[in-house]
């Protein structure tokens, strides 16, 4: 048996209804499910971004300090800040690597990322620039890296700008409240920027311009000298007597390849060298070396060198020299 016509369209009249219903519901949850993961993936680049633009304000105003401050300044702090500046751009940059959109900030993610990149190079060629003309004020290769660094830092500023206004009306309350401002080059201070004015400030300051300063600072002898003779120091007959040499770095760079030589001379003729290498020494430290085992003789007289390589800028401290007597009674 068949159903009759009337019952057969009553039924797909039935079936219709149940998957338009169905389908209603399907597409209600569909885009509820959609607007959920928009909304998460927005909150989560939005906390990237965030992130960003926070380390973006908080170099830009060290940048703006240490060239306002910069007469103030000695090397190793300049060399210090450019680098924590340089660190924290690169990180910045790192946190949008992976970040991921949601396609109504696609623009805006365009903007930030154009920001992040010209805020890294213009940072990596403003220290070069920066140091090279601490070095030497009238270097034209600092001076062209500095206005490189300065042009893609304006540029960066620019593409920030646009990235805040195609977020527009953007809700950051969850992120902490509102973007911040960045003006890596601020065009109130901006002649504070020009790269031979901050070339001439750093020279007149004298605390910037590198200093290669290595010294002898100290020299003893042990056993030390027990008398006088002549105006001479009496040293006793010992078999080790030995020499310890203090070396220092006065100077503001560091030093490597440090060849420290010891020369002893008798006045029989004889003569004795030895050698040691400091392999590094950091601006405002030193080191003690000991010279063990030197051949000295009952009743000579000798006279004690220690030198370091010269060509530093105050050779006056490069060597030391010192005349003794060996005890002729023993």
């Amino acid at each position: 048996m068949s159903y009759s016509p009337a019952v057969r369209k009553k039924r797909r009249r039935r079936l219709l209804a149940t998957l338009a219903l169905v389908g209603s519901f399907l597409g209600i949850a569909y885009g509820v499910t959609r607007a959920q993961s928009d909304q998460e993936l927005g909150r989560a680049y939005l906390d990237r971004a965030f992130a960003v633009a926070t380390t973006a304000s908080d170099v830009s105003e060290r940048l703006t300090e240490l060239v306002t401050d910069v007469e103030s300044l000695n090397r190793a702090t300049l060399l210090e800040r450019l680098e924590s500046m340089e660190a924290d751009v690169e990180e910045m940059v790192a946190l949008l690597d992976d970040a991921e959109p949601p396609g109504s900030m696609l623009e805006a993610s365009l903007f930030l990322r154009i920001a992040a990149t010209s805020w890294r190079s213009g940072i990596s060629d403003a220290r070069q620039g920066i140091l090279a003309l601490s070095s030497n004020p009238l270097d034209e290769q600092g001076v062209q890296s500095l206005t490189r660094g300065l042009t893609d830092l304006r540029v960066g500023d620019r593409a920030y700008s646009g990235f805040r206004g195609a977020l527009g009306d953007v809700d950051t309350t969850l992120q902490g409240g509102p973007l911040p401002s960045v003006a890596f080059v601020p065009t109130a201070d901006d002649s504070l920027f020009d790269p031979r004015d901050l070339a001439r400030r750093m020279f007149v300051a004298g605390t910037i311009t590198p200093v290669n300063d290595l010294a002898v600072a100290d020299l003893k002898l042990e056993p030390g000298a027990v008398g006088e003779s002549g105006g001479l120091p009496v040293l006793a007959v010992t078999a080790d007597q030995k020499a310890e040499v203090t070396v220092t770095n006065r100077g503001n760079v560091p030093a490597t390849g440090i060849v420290v030589r010891l020369s002893l001379l008798s006045n029989q003729g004889g003569l004795y060298q030895a050698e040691q290498e400091v392999p590094s020494l950091d601006p405002g430290t030193g080191v003690s070396l000991v010279y063990s085992d030197l051949p000295v003789v009952k009743g000579d007289t000798y006279q004690l060198t220690v030198s370091l390589p010269a060509g530093d800028d105050e050779e006056d401290n490069d060597l030391v020299t010192f005349r003794f007597l060996v005890n002729p009674d023993g």
